[in-house]
């Protein structure tokens, strides 16, 4: 669950998404971005200012429609970009993401499998380095309507972030969830969901966790909506139980065809990678909007904060810390033809940190060129 961090710049790690219109079938893009770095590897103490450039295809294929009519579909993606560096280049790489939804629906009943790979080597603000790893998240569901408005769901869920190197520390969560909708109107649904899941840590005892959770989908004018996950969750770990708080809130509001206002918030607990042992509580928000400007241009501003706050587990690393990122991202686009759009774009962000090993200060500014062939 990375997709929502605010510490991800844009035409960094590469996310595919099938929120996208996509005119089905096979479809071929091509990305090209160069961008300059004033803190390459997001270090404190040794910030190293490079030119990053990226180039890479992306492989779709879209059959079926998953949210209307009956029988199967599949929406398949595979990204593969190279990342070069101007000075450091023997930190050069290749980052790798492939996603698939793939599943039937019949008139009462649907099954749907969804799965990422990633192959990711960018630093990251909880270890302060590159890193090098290999993440998996794998998800089989089954949803049945018994009455007209209630609708049951079985899920189950895999998922694995390892690294290759051996002072960073891989984990794994496997977990079972069992939740029911219910259409409130055509407008407005409601969700209640019970999860329990293991979380296994390299070299460390494994975590139980329980999670119940409520939800809502809203939405209360044409031009408005609301999605809200809201809940607990129960982490068991050597001897001692701790209960969170999890959050994640997505809310848009299109006033007007060509502008589009948005907030996100999440609140969560993570393995940290580094802090061997240790787990973090994440929380963030980021908000932003759209607008375009004419037939061609269009303005695109964000902004956000989040804030991580370590603690032990069971802990033979570096002590606890609190880490503040907040950032500020403006990006102007260019759209030559429907199939074609040359972007600038820019980031300004800052990370905090109690640990005076961790924390940095960055700003990047580049160009991105997006061609759908």
């Amino acid at each position: 669950m990375v997709d929502d961090r605010v510490e991800s710049p844009p035409a960094d790690a590469p996310i595919l998404s099938f929120e996208e219109e996509r005119r089905g079938g096979l479809e071929v893009r091509a990305i090209v971005s160069a961008a300059y770095s004033t803190n390459t590897f997001l270090s404190r103490n040794n910030p190293v200012p490079d030119s990053v450039f990226r180039i890479g295809p992306t492989v779709s294929y879209v059959q079926g429609d998953m949210k209307e009519g009956e029988g199967g579909f599949v929406q398949f993606a595979y990204q593969p970009t190279g990342v070069i560096f101007g000075k450091s280049r023997t930190n050069d790489r290749i980052d790798q993401v492939a996603a698939l939804n793939a599943g039937w629906r019949g008139k009462t009943s649907q099954i749907t499998y969804t799965g990422a790979a990633r192959r990711l080597g960018d630093a990251i603000a909880d270890t302060g380095i590159e890193s090098n790893r290999l993440e998996l998240e794998n998800e089989l569901r089954a949803a049945w309507t018994v009455r007209e408005k209630i609708a049951v769901e079985l899920a189950a869920g895999i998922s694995l972030t390892n690294y290759d190197s051996s002072e960073l520390v891989s984990s794994g969560r496997i977990y079972g969830e069992v939740a029911v909708r219910y259409a409130y109107s055509p407008k407005t649904q409601l969700g209640l969901a019970y999860r329990a899941g293991e979380i296994r840590i390299e070299g460390f005892d494994n975590q139980t966790t329980q999670q119940v959770a409520g939800s809502i989908d809203w939405q209360p004018r044409e031009k408005i909506t609301v999605k809200i996950e809201g809940g607990a969750e129960l982490r068991k770990f050597d001897r001692e139980t701790k209960i969170n708080p999890v959050v994640k809130a997505q809310i848009e509001w299109r006033p007007r065809q060509e502008t589009r206002l948005f907030l996100n918030a999440y609140q969560r607990n993570e393995v940290s990678a580094l802090n061997q042992g240790q787990v973090f509580n994440l929380r963030g928000v980021a908000a932003g909007f759209s607008q375009r400007l004419g037939s061609k241009w269009t303005f695109l501003l964000e902004t956000g904060y989040e804030k991580s706050e370590y603690f032990e587990v069971k802990s033979t690393g570096v002590s606890s810390r609190n880490d503040e990122i907040w950032f500020v991202s403006p990006r102007l686009t260019y759209r030559f033809t429907d199939l074609c759009d040359l972007s600038l774009f820019h980031r300004t962000s800052d990370n905090t940190s109690t640990d005076p090993n961790f924390g940095y200060d960055e700003v990047i500014t580049g160009l991105e060129l997006n061609y759908q062939f």
